[in-house]
């Protein structure tokens, strides 16, 4: 048993009145992640270039000789050797989990997690129990660039609270949680409370639950200058929702890209309007539908990644049904040789909405004009038949027939050979870990 974990884990159960003064005295991360939390800080806030290429091959060539499942590849000496290795997936990872684990592994270093996802059943998997520290580090550079820095979170994600709580505090993690499936005015209303009385200044959010708050507080005209910015990932963001939090408001709105199997880190820089994918974090490639990694710019390929960190249940080429568009290798406000990528989508065959004739567009081609955004409070899509389509609305206070007959002529001018029904709801459909997924397709599509 980690009795360290055990103990940690343990604070949140505590009354939040004594969380409140635990709270007070968590001033400095050093003291809470140790020294390895302030050097890794260091080497990112420095100009040091990251030689991920000698990590890359001290990790995978162990594997070769200590992992069951890679065992029959030969020694690697350089990237056209790596390149040479087979991908695998969630599915080969889950039917040969044995034969991903050092045949020496120490146990009582690694836990034992279940990883999400909207599809499929969960993938179990060894990681190394200290990989808090490399990724509290890596996320809370991060999020220094709107400012972050060691401050208290309001979370609004997938936690589920007892009826009768508003909230309860992680003091070790200087969050304030809140339950992220009971989301009403009226709880916004307590939420926005707490957070207003407790001068917290950063929310972190899915960013569909990031724009729902928002807009609740903009229909409701309160005040919101305390708060600096939204930290948000795990979901898809669409345009509106970054622009209304950004340009309506004038917040600040962070989002990253993360893996729960830990082998990818992507934040979003807005300066070259693309996310750039983190080298020190994990070992990243972008392949095309033959496994080629892609070089040229503006082309779309899926994303795999590789552990630099976790040697004793490694996972190397990584396919992970992700897709994004490449952007370059180079940041020049950052000063930093960065794959940067854009457009990153989740499961491309429920990424589409198909006409009756076969055709297929994007939910993000069905973007509405500006001004409509205001009055309507939430959108998403559903389709269970080809050539047709329902649209979910939630009206805003200012929706009226005006707006409705807007919308209708939008999405006829726009999906040819489709069926199109406006359906007006008090609330969207969430997956069970909470995720809002902008179109829910029910279609079996075999490929692209």
């Amino acid at each position: 048993m980690n009795i360290k974990k055990v103990i940690v884990s343990s604070f949140v159960y505590l009354p939040n009145w004594i969380n409140r003064i635990l709270l007070r005295l968590n001033n400095n991360p050093n003291k809470i992640y140790g020294r390895r939390y302030y050097d890794y800080t260091m080497f990112l806030n420095s100009t040091s270039k990251f030689n991920y290429e000698k990590q890359l091959f001290e990790i995978v060539n162990n594997a070769i000789t200590k992992v069951p499942f890679y065992k029959s590849n030969k020694e690697i000496k350089n990237i056209d050797d790596f390149r040479k290795l087979p991908f695998i997936n969630k599915n080969i990872v889950a039917e040969n989990n044995k034969n991903f684990q050092d045949i020496n592994i120490d146990h009582s270093k690694y836990d034992l997690v279940t990883t999400g996802g909207t599809t499929g059943s969960p993938l179990r998997m060894l990681l190394r129990k200290s990989r808090y520290i490399k990724e509290s580090a890596t996320l809370h550079w991060i999020w220094n660039k709107i400012g972050f820095s060691h401050h208290t979170r309001a979370v609004l994600r997938n936690h589920k609270l007892k009826q009768n709580q508003i909230y309860k505090i992680n003091p070790i993690t200087k969050e304030f949680l809140f339950d992220g499936f009971r989301l009403s005015n009226q709880y916004y209303y307590q939420i926005y409370n707490v957070i207003k009385r407790n001068k917290i200044q950063f929310i972190h959010a899915y960013p569909s639950n990031a724009y729902s708050f928002a807009k609740f507080m903009y229909n409701e005209k309160l005040d919101y200058t305390f708060i600096k910015g939204f930290i948000s990932s795990s979901e898809n963001v669409l345009g509106y929702q970054k622009q209304f939090i950004e340009d309506q408001l004038s917040l600040k709105f962070l989002t990253f890209y993360g893996l729960s199997e830990k082998l990818i880190l992507a934040w979003y820089c807005k300066h070259c309007e693309c996310s750039h994918v983190e080298p020190s974090y994990g070992y990243f490639e972008l392949i095309n539908e033959d496994g080629g990694v892609i070089s040229e710019i503006g082309s779309v390929g899926e994303m795999v990644g590789t552990t630099l960190d976790n040697e004793e249940f490694p996972l190397i080429r990584y396919r992970t049904d992700d897709y994004a568009e490449l952007v370059g290798f180079r940041c020049e406000h950052e000063n930093r040789d960065v794959v940067s990528i854009k457009n990153i989508r989740g499961r491309r065959t429920g990424s589409y909405i198909f006409a009756g004739d076969g055709s297929k567009t994007t939910p993000t081609a069905l973007n509405l004009h500006d001004d409509l955004y205001l009055h309507i409070d939430g959108i998403q899509y559903v389709q269970e038949r080809k050539g047709e389509l329902i649209v979910l609305i939630i009206k805003g206070k200012t929706f009226n027939n005006e707006i409705e007959t807007r919308l209708q002529s939008h999405y006829i001018e726009r999906l040819k050979n489709t069926e199109v029904t406006l359906k007006f709801v008090n609330k969207l459909a969430k997956q069970p870990n909470g995720k809002f997924l902008d179109l829910i397709s029910k279609l079996k599509v075999t490929n692209d």
